[in-house]
This record gives C-alpha cells, sequence and structure tokens, in this order.
C-alpha cells in the first residue's frame, strides 16, 4: 500500500473513530439524560391521572354519604320496605347533575329494594345492568355484611366502561340511629367523561381492565408484578411519545386490575435530535475541511519528497546499477534518510563483491562435494555386495553346520540308545548322559534356527486364538499338570507363539521338575492390550536374574546358559507381536513360592 494512500486511510479512520465516539457520547449522555426527565415527567403524568380518577371516587363517595344521612332516605326505608317502586326520593335531574348513573339500595337484611337508572338526558332508564348487583355484593354488601361496609368505595368494571361505586348505610335519626340498608351510588366513565378527565389534565389516558390472558398486550411477569405493587412504569414508545403504566385495583373482594395507560410527547427529546444532527453535520463539514488541508500539507512537505525518493530507489532497482546515488533534496529528514540510503547502497556494492567470490568458493566445495558423494556411493554399492555375499554364504554355512551337526547328533543319539540296551549299568549310565547332552544340543541347534528365521524374515501378525495353541501345547505333554482360566480369546500373533509357550513349559519343567504345576491366566489391561501369565510353583527365579533372563547365553561366573536361548526366543517373538514380556513372581515379593513370566499381547 503506498504511503500516499495508508495516510488517506488513517485519516478517514480516526474521523470515523471520532464521529462514532462523539456518537456514542451523545446518545448515552445527552438523550439518555433527556430520557430520564421525561420519564419522570411521565411517571407524574401518570400519577394526575390515577389522582384524578381518585378524585372522582371521592365526589362519588361524598354524594352517596350526605344521601344516606338524609331523613327522607331513610324514611323511605321505613315506609316502603321490602318494595322495589319508583319514588321521588332521588330525581334524575339532580342525580344526573351530580354525576350518578345508577343508584341501589338495600334493606337492613341485604335484599335490594330500589334501583334507579338515569340516562344521559336526564330521565329514568328501565334497568340497572346485570351484574351490578353481583359486584355489589361481592364488595359493598359482602357475605356476613348484610348492612354493608360503610364508605367502601372503588373502581369496578362492567359493560366494556370503567364504573365508580361507594356505598353508605342509611341510619334512622341521621348517624345516631340503627342501620336500615344501604345506600349505593354509581358513576360511569363513559368516553365524554374521560375526555372531560384528558382535557382537564391536558393529557391523553385510558383506563381498561387487565387480564394476563385476554389483554392483548400481556405485559411480563416481572413488570405485572411491579404495577400489581403499585409501581408506576414509564418507557419510550417512540422518538414522538412517551407510554406510562400504572394499575388502580378494583373494589372487589377478588379484585380485578385496572391497567392506566398515559400518552406524553416528546417534544424536547425531538428538539434535542435535531440540534445533534445540524451539530453533526457541522462536525462532518468542519471534518472534511479538517482532511481537506492535513493531506495538502502531507502532500507538499511530506510525501512528495518520498515519492521522489522512492522513485529513484526503484531506478536503480530496475537498473542494478549500485553505482547511482539518489539526489539528497528536501527537509533534514528526508535528506538524513536519503543519505542513510546512499550509503546503504555502497554497503551492498561492497558486500555483492564480497558475495560474488564467497558464490565461487561455495560452487567449488559444491563440486568437490559431489566427487565425494559418487565416491560414497560406489563404496557403499560394494559393501552392500560383499553383505549380501558375506549373508549368503553365512546361510549356506548355517544351514551345512546345523544340519550336519543335527545329523551327527542324532547318530550318535541312535548308536548311544543301541549301546544303552545291551550295555551294563555302570556304561548304560554313561551313554543316558549322551543320549541328554545330544537331546540338549539339538535344542540349542533348533532354537539358532529358529532365531535365524525370526531374523531372515520378520513373522507376519494376525488373529490367532490362544486357546487352541495352548491346547496344542498342553496335550504334548500329558504328564505335566496345568491349569488355565480364561484363555480362549483371540490376540494379534501368528502360528510361532506356541514357540512361546513350549519354551515357557520347558523352562518351568527344567527347572521344577515332573511334578511342577504350571498355572496360564489372562487379565484384560485395556480395550486393545491383554496380558498373559504363565506361573509354576517352582524355585523361583532370583531378583538379581530377573532382569538378565531374557538375554542371549545370560550367565554368571559359575553358570552359563542357564536359561539358553529359549527365552531370549520368547523375548524376540513378543517384541515382533507388538508387546513385551518380563519375569515376575507366582506369589509377588516372595520369589521362592514360584515363578511368572508375564507378556502383554494386543487384541485381535
Amino acid at each position: 500500500m503506498k504511503i500516499r494512500t495508508r495516510s488517506r486511510l488513517i485519516l478517514v479512520v480516526t474521523l470515523v473513530i471520532f464521529l462514532v465516539i462523539l456518537s456514542f457520547i451523545t446518545q448515552s449522555l445527552i438523550l439518555q439524560s433527556f430520557g430520564v426527565l421525561e420519564e419522570k415527567d411521565s411517571t407524574a403524568n401518570v400519577q394526575k391521572f390515577i389522582a384524578q380518577i381518585n378524585n372522582e371516587v371521592e365526589n362519588v363517595a361524598v354524594t352517596c354519604r350526605d344521601w344516606s344521612v338524609r331523613d327522607e332516605t331513610s324514611a323511605f326505608l321505613a315506609d316502603s320496605p321490602g318494595t322495589n317502586e319508583m319514588s321521588g326520593l332521588f330525581q334524575p335531574i339532580t342525580m344526573k347533575n351530580l354525576g350518578i348513573d345508577y343508584i341501589l339500595v338495600y334493606n337492613s337484611t341485604g335484599d335490594l329494594v330500589l334501583t334507579e337508572a338515569i340516562a344521559p338526558d336526564g330521565s329514568l332508564e328501565n334497568s340497572v345492568p346485570v351484574g351490578l348487583d353481583g359486584i355489589i355484593r361481592d364488595s359493598i354488601i359482602s357475605e356476613g355484611s348484610s348492612e354493608g361496609v360503610a364508605g367502601r368505595r372503588g373502581i369496578a368494571w362492567i359493560n366494556s366502561d370503567p364504573i365508580i361505586l361507594a356505598g353508605y348505610p342509611i341510619r334512622s335519626g341521621n348517624t345516631a340511629g340503627p342501620s336500615q340498608g344501604t345506600l349505593v351510588m354509581v358513576r360511569v366513565l363513559t368516553s365524554d367523561r374521560m375526555d372531560t378527565i384528558e382535557q382537564t389534565l391536558q393529557m391523553s389516558g385510558t383506563l381498561s381492565p387487565y387480564s394476563t390472558s385476554a389483554n392483548p398486550l400481556p405485559l411480563n411477569a416481572a413488570t405485572e408484578k411491579r404495577l400489581k405493587n403499585g409501581a408506576i412504569i414509564s418507557q419510550a414508545v417512540n422518538d414522538s411519545s412517551m407510554e406510562g403504566l400504572g394499575m388502580i385495583t378494583g373494589i372487589e373482594n377478588k379484585p380485578t386490575f385496572l391497567l392506566v395507560r398515559v400518552d406524553s410527547p416528546r417534544p424536547v427529546y425531538q428538539q434535542v435530535q435535531e440540534s445533534i444532527l445540524i451539530v453533526a453535520a457541522a462536525i462532518i463539514t468542519l471534518s472534511g475541511v479538517f482532511l481537506f488541508v492535513v493531506q495538502y500539507l502531507l502532500q507538499q512537505y511530506i510525501l512528495a519528497p518520498l515519492s521522489t525518493l522512492d522513485k529513484g530507489m526503484k531506478s536503480i532497482g530496475r537498473s542494478g546499477d549500485l553505482e547511482q546515488r539518489i539526489p539528497e533534496k528536501g527537509d533534514e529528514e528526508i535528506v538524513s534518510l536519503t543519505r542513510s540510503l546512499n550509503q546503504m547502497l555502497d554497503e551492498i556494492r561492497q558486500q555483492r563483491d564480497e558475495l560474488r567470490d564467497l558464490v565461487d568458493e561455495i560452487q567449488q566445495q559444491r563440486d568437490d562435494l559431489n566427487v565425494a558423494r559418487q565416491e560414497l556411493a560406489e563404496r557403499n554399492n560394494r559393501l552392500e555386495e560383499l553383505n549380501r555375499k558375506a549373508n549368503i554364504y553365512l546361510d549356506i554355512y548355517l544351514d551345512a553346520i546345523t544340519y550336519e551337526i543335527l545329523n551327527s547328533l542324532m547318530g550318535l543319539r541312535g548308536y548311544a540308545e543301541l549301546f544303552c540296551e545291551s550295555a551294563g549299568q555302570k556304561e548304560k549310565q554313561f551313554a543316558e548322559k549322551i543320549i541328554g547332552i545330544t537331546q540338549k544340543s539339538s535344542e540349542v541347534i533348533r532354537n539358532i534356527e529358529t532365531i535365524s528365521h525370526i531374523y531372515k524374515t520378520p513373522p507376519e501378525v494376525g488373529p490367532v486364538n490362544l486357546g487352541d495353541i495352548l491346547k496344542k501345547e498342553i496335550e504334548s505333554r500329558p504328564a505335566v499338570h496345568f491349569q488355565t482360566e480364561n484363555c480362549y480369546r483371540n490376540v494379534l500373533a501368528n502360528d510361532m507363539l506356541g514357540v512361546v509357550f513350549d519354551n515357557l513349559f520347558s523352562n518351568s519343567l527344567k527347572f521344577g521338575g515332573p511334578a511342577v504345576t504350571i498355572r496360564v491366566t489372562t487379565r484384560d489391561i485395556s480395550e486393545q492390550l491383554v496380558e498373559i501369565s504363565v506361573e509354576d510353583n517352582g524355585p523361583g527365579i532370583p531378583i538379581i536374574m530377573k532382569p538378565r533372563i531374557f538375554d542371549r547365553f545370560m550367565h554368571d561366573k559359575k553358570t552359563r546358559s542357564s536359561y539358553g536361548l529359549g527365552l531370549h526366543i520368547v523375548k524376540m517373538l513378543i517384541e515382533s507381536y507388538g508387546g513385551k514380556v518380563w519375569a515376575g513372581d507366582r506369589v509377588t515379593g516372595d520369589p521362592g513360592q514360584g515363578a511368572a513370566i508375564r507378556f502383554i499381547l494386543r487384541k485381535a
């Protein structure tokens, strides 16, 4: 990227970051502060609206109280007990002016004896709304209070309109006498009356019943709980209006809840937003001017000299002429940089000459090295040929020697057996020793052949059944007492696994005698590996000899080949199967209780 492009990009990114930070500060400080003030104003409006509703309730309560203590009301109940006849007691025009829509009178036993419904034009209607008596009996004339709850007032909801109820006892002799019944007055908060309240308060508000399931916009559980506990919640609807929410508890003993919603305009918020946009536009304009001026100064005093320097360096690079130099022009820093570059060109030219000499020297060494490699390759080929011939001669020699020795041993053993049949007692002992020596020598030669076979052709590994191989080896020794446990399982080995058990059994018989007991067990040590243990109750293996019994011709100063090549063959085979073998005790920590040869194989 060119420095001119990079500088412009840095300036633009810096400007954008500045504007983002400014926008964040404006949004989080200024607008948020105005939002807090508007929330407080919206909360105050909800409180005013609820206070106005409470004033309406108190007005109805005062009117009901004043009419309940009049002598005419008490006289009506005294003269007409149990009747529901219309009378001139409650004049419709008077009730209309007092804002009363329904009047209900109950006697001292809680029976409804009079109802009046005042129409908007001041005339009487036929009846009060259905369900109004039930609301009164659920709140004012409740069960166990047939004479009514004195001064009970509040709000309920009926026929899609909120209503205000107030009830007072009717007493004979004003307030001194006993209660003769209950007077209940009801005011319906019609849309006209709600409009009047809004005009009085100079705000827009609504009053509606609240139900979590039926409300068109149900509140979440936390908000609903706060509102029912008396809290007021204000929130922004959009940039032009705020919404305040509150709740009024109904008068019923199992109260309903009336949701109060008051909308408040946000003129100040909108003006602040417009002002912020104007300021932002001015800042962007000034930033553009600043960007242009800074770019011009950078171009005039920094970028142009650097561009000249860049062209000079490219010219030297294209021509490859290290004798060419860059003119030293511009400010002090640019001149210093140019001088440093010219000095660097001098050093590069000098190092180039030195490098050429070094390359020539390396090329000469490379030629010498190639000659040495060719000679080494020829010697290596000769050595490989000699090694191949030596292996051939060794195989021929080994095969011939072992064949001849085995034939000789077999012949010697045959003659010894014939001699043993006809010789005397003393000569027979010597003949039996000769037979034992020939048998032992034959075993050594067979072990050598086995080792040679393993070295020449490493055994291929595949699934074999451990139990089948053990069965074959055990059946070849019918006079020996064997014990097996959990041995019928597949492992990764080959048929030469039988050689492993043959050598292990032979060692147990060699050191433990014909009365020895040999036990073979297996156990899982992981999902992929199994441990096989061959134990006997013979004399055991001394601790000092355990690490070395698998070595070829393991011996000490007195004994050579105490364990022979057999255990070395065992180790070679087990390791060729990808396992490992070691010596231990049948009883841990007590070598005298017998030996244990353990090895690990992979599961098939």
